[in-house]
């Protein structure tokens, strides 16, 4: 059971690490951003503050590259830095442009979500939060209540 739970998991994180899956995406959204800057606008928008060694350990990529996608968004209006507290961590935050585009992008990840999803009851769906919620809670160490 643990080894068919690990390659279901293991297919929705391909399916989610795919380029042309934030391609599709990024268009559905009518958001000109590339593929690379969007974990970073979507982690952005859910830690504000966040610094760029963060975003780098979190996604996976290393620093340099982050850095450069980061500039890139700073340069487009995407991003701006976030108050200092240590002049040697680079912080960011969302502009509001950035929150807007987040927004586009939240709306086309529902939309095709719903799509995806279509043919779930409301009962599945509920119990499909429920569980991945809990497992997010356990895979982290942290505790948040699912609220239908």
């Amino acid at each position: 059971m643990d080894n068919e739970i690990f390659e279901a998991l293991f297919e929705i994180v391909t399916f989610f690490n795919q380029p042309q899956q934030d391609r599709h995406l990024l268009q559905q959204a009518d958001v000109p951003l590339e593929p690379a800057a969007l974990p970073i606008v979507v982690r952005v928008g859910r830690q504000p503050g966040i610094s760029v060694g963060q975003l780098a350990d979190q996604i996976g990529r290393n620093h340099s590259s982050i850095s450069r996608q980061v500039d890139k968004l700073v340069t487009a209006g995407w991003l701006q830095e976030a108050e200092r507290d240590d002049q040697r961590i680079r912080r960011v935050e969302l502009t509001a442009q950035g929150q807007r585009g987040l927004m586009q992008i939240k709306v086309a990840r529902e939309t095709a979500f719903r799509e995806k999803l279509a043919d779930y009851s409301n009962n599945d769906r509920a119990e499909l939060a429920r569980v991945l919620q809990q497992l997010a809670d356990t895979l982290t160490g942290e505790k948040t209540a699912y609220h239908e």
